[in-house]
């Protein structure tokens, strides 16, 4: 089963599957929502009855985080199941996960500016690099390109240069499709994935390299980290290891896991992703690669290897250059920490992160203000950033395609500094539960007399309630089994069902069958209906307490089960961006690069990041078998075709320009 929920995140699920099976991997539970403001255990009216029995220092926990009607649905659990449901919540660590979302909330008290257009003609006058700066490529003569593409190869002939891919994330926009690694959503002629054409390129790079050198000795090595975590880390792997590395030596590819941290909803409650006691977890953004790097041995591998820099690289831009010689060389050449590529942002509202320049107060006789460069999200940014234009009209504020350098030492010098989270939203599916009385619609319309008919839980079906104290202990899953199949089924619900004109329901909701035999949940996907987020026998309802009354006092009460897919966020992730640690450094800089030549991001299911739009990011570009034909007719050219095995690459340079 396990393997099942991992080849539906890589492959997609079969147009003929009805359901979707899980088994049950660790505990979890929809708390009662309390106030994002602060709430406290004495708004729980049934607060003693659902503590009775539990650790001291859990009921202390509980009580200090508000998370008490997590225990709501203790009465259908066995006496496993209730203590499997408590060791999840303990390993949560609730009181960490509160206080980040509390630090997150900490307005910033600084200004920005729009960073400074340096001309190429200064690097040659001993330019002195000061924090923010951007580098235009377009205006580039080009002897310095060539000149900054020889400086980069030398430095990957020499074994200097790392790469570092991000595949980590969720991925929430894309409704937690491991975007890097699918093939399917890809939707490329040769059935090739970003991990694949990344993979290719950097091999072509490396013939490159050696074709260039005079008396070739060794094989040029480029170690390649691969940051996975526990939502993508099976995927991403079985993804490497059923496709020989994509021609790359094993030894060369490193995996290295980013940390997950739990997710609150709204009104700050935990998102449950099993009945037992698994809880919705997020990866903490691309801030997080530094901190992974360094709690494992890549950093470590990186002085044994000789290597310096590192290129990270996000996996979801179908056009990005893999260790780019040029902006290698650019970088290097400059002696700089660290530096982003950036590109124009086509509207005001497009969610990129804006490279800017913050100001921020210092208590100094030298100055009052420092400048820091940084990256500012376009969901926190105010509208006179998002807004701001320039002489000619375009748009002020260039954004980061997730295309960054750095040098090892500089990682190892700001690794430990602190960074504010970041409060995301984003759209997180979770497990609705719900109590199925006798004559369940007589009854809560009778003590919920104001209540919408809208609201009431379906009728009970044979088999899909548990009934009490019957739900068994669940055993803790390292990769989130259960999280990840209720990805997929909120992928397939989202491709299959769509909303009509007129519909103003909050989510998609479908039933999920329960079987305490197992234990298994059975996510009815073909069964899915437009619906609210809560229904009135709802546990986690702000009734949710009259509810559990209801029944308590009925002994054939059943427990039901509802996936719910929300259509608009519906929760806050904690995130950091590794623009976050620019701010460190005063030799923190930018490459405005060509946004058709490349950038084309898959990110959203629809709008401006599609995928169908990412196949055709210009005019003057074309995609067929695998193959990329860049910028036809330019006597700068290159026209790309791949195969399966090194001697397979056809590379056409006209122009003598490779990148």
């Amino acid at each position: 089963m396990g393997q099942a929920s991992a080849s539906w995140c890589t492959e997609g699920v079969a147009d003929n599957v009805d359901d979707l099976v899980w088994p049950t991997s660790s505990s979890a539970l929809r708390p009662q929502r309390y106030s994002a403001s602060g709430s406290h255990s004495s708004d729980v009216p049934d607060m003693h009855r659902l503590l009775a029995g539990c650790p001291r220092d859990l009921v202390e926990l509980l009580k200090e985080t508000g998370q008490v009607g997590a225990l709501r649905c203790r009465p259908w659990l066995s006496s496993g199941g209730l203590r499997s449901l408590q060791r999840s919540l303990q390993c949560c660590q609730l009181n960490v996960t509160a206080r980040r979302y509390k630090e997150a909330e900490t307005p910033d008290e600084y200004t920005y500016s729009v960073p400074t257009v340096v001309p190429w003609a200064e690097l040659d006058l001993d330019h002195v690099v000061s924090a923010g700066q951007v580098f235009l490529s377009e205006e580039a003569q080009h002897d310095k390109v060539m000149q900054l593409k020889r400086f980069g190869l030398q430095a990957i002939r020499q074994g200097k240069v790392g790469l570092v891919l991000l595949a980590g994330g969720a991925n929430w926009r894309l409704g937690g499709d491991t975007v890097s690694c699918s093939r399917r959503l890809l939707g490329l002629q040769s059935g090739k994935s970003i991990m694949q054409l990344f993979c290719e390129r950097l091999r072509r790079l490396t013939t490159l390299c050696q074709a260039e050198e005079k008396k070739p000795t060794q094989r040029i090595s480029v170690p390649v980290f691969v940051m996975t975590s526990r939502l993508t880390h099976r995927t991403v792997v079985e993804h490497f290891e059923a496709n020989s590395y994509f021609g790359l030596p094993p030894g060369d590819v490193i995996f290295f896991d980013q940390s997950v941290s739990p997710v609150m909803d709204m009104n700050g409650c935990l998102l449950p992703q099993s009945l037992g006691g698994e809880f919705a977890h997020s990866s903490g953004g691309t801030g997080l690669v530094l901190r992974a790097l360094a709690n494992s041995s890549c950093l470590e591998q990186c002085r044994d290897r000789g290597v310096e820099c590192l290129h990270i690289l996000g996996t979801e831009n179908l056009l990005a250059r893999v260790c780019d010689p040029v902006f290698l060389g650019f970088c290097r050449q400059l002696d700089i920490d660290c530096a982003c590529k950036v590109t124009d942002r086509v509207d005001a509202n497009e969610d990129l992160e804006l490279f800017c320049v913050r100001q921020s107060p210092v208590s100094t006789q030298f100055a009052d203000i420092e400048d820091a460069a940084c990256g500012v999200e376009a969901f926190q940014a105010s509208q006179e950033l998002l807004q701001a234009r320039n002489r000619t009209g375009a748009l002020s504020y260039a954004g980061s395609i997730n295309s960054v350098f750095m040098t090892v030492s500089y990682i190892e010098e700001v690794v430990g500094r602190p960074v504010q989270p970041q409060r995301v939203p984003r759209v997180v599916p979770y497990l609705n539960f719900h109590v199925d009385l006798p004559d369940s619609d007589v009854n809560l319309a009778e003590a919920f007399p104001d209540l919408s008919p809208a609201l009431l839980p379906p009728k009970g079906k044979p088999g899909l309630g548990v009934a009490k104290g019957s739900w068994p202990s669940e055993t803790n899953s390292p990769d989130l089994t259960a999280q990840r199949a209720l990805l997929t089924a909120a992928t397939e619900i989202r491709a299959n069902c769509k909303p009509g004109p007129e519909d103003r329901e909050e989510a998609w909701r479908c039933e999920v069958k329960l079987d305490s035999e197992g234990p298994v949940a059975v996510v009815r996907v073909r069964e899915a209906l437009r619906g609210p987020l809560l229904l009135a026998g709802s546990l986690d309802g702000p009734d949710g307490a009259e509810v559990a009354a209801l029944a308590e006092s009925d002994k054939f009460a059943s427990l039901r089960c509802s996936l719910v897919v929300p259509s608009k966020p519906n929760t806050y992730v904690l995130e950091t961006s590794i623009l976050d640690y620019f701010a460190f450094t005063d030799r923190a800089v930018a490459l405005k690069v060509n946004r058709g030549r490349e950038f084309a991001p898959v990110r959203e299911l629809k709008g401006r990041h599609t995928a169908e739009a990412a196949r055709h990011p210009a005019p003057r570009w074309a995609m067929s078998g695998g193959g990329i034909v860049h910028d036809a007719g330019d006597p700068g050219a290159l026209l790309e075709a791949w195969g399966e095995r090194a001697s397979d690459y056809i590379s056409l340079v006209l122009g003598g320009c490779v990148f």
